[in-house]
């Protein structure tokens, strides 16, 4: 089974999955090397295949740099595919979140942002946390998809 067919089949099986902002962020610029996964991840999404799910606060890591750069015009395009992406649903950094984030931070430490990621990816139900890079493998019974493990063939 090729890596593409892999990663493809891993997420499906998940049904409902959290989106690391990072991922969104190379898919919107065309990224490689994992582009080409986003774009399959995405599909699948938008065809109802997979539900998923990201935190309010990619929104924030999302626009924060595009506006540093006076890239207003790229940030105002990220802002509008996220909240018009069919399938892809935004979850609110809620007290309950914000709980479970310090849980996360005191266990796996890492940056604030990503215990909140997590804790928002657990709360919400997703069966996978899908990540552009990482060195974690299973939160809670959470599976990690890191798509640099699936990238190049």
């Amino acid at each position: 089974m090729s890596k593409r067919a892999a990663f493809h089949r891993r997420i499906e099986d998940a049904r409902r999955i959290h989106i690391d902002p990072f991922v969104i962020a190379y898919h919107l610029i065309g990224q490689p090397p994992g582009v080409d996964l986003t774009r399959l991840l995405f599909t699948s999404i938008r065809g109802g295949r997979v539900r998923a799910q990201t935190s309010a606060l990619s929104i924030y890591q999302l626009l924060t740099e595009p506006y540093r750069e006076g890239e207003d015009g790229l940030a105002e395009r990220a802002f509008k595919y996220l909240g018009g992406h069919a399938g892809l649903e935004i979850l609110p950094v809620t007290a309950a979140v914000s709980r479970q984030a310090a849980e996360v931070q005191a266990s796996l430490g890492g940056t604030p942002e990503r215990s909140i990621q997590v804790a928002t990816a657990l709360l919400g139900g997703a069966k996978a946390y899908v990540a552009h890079k990482t060195a974690l493998r299973r939160i809670a019974g959470m599976e990690i998809i890191s798509l640099d493990d699936f990238a190049g063939e």
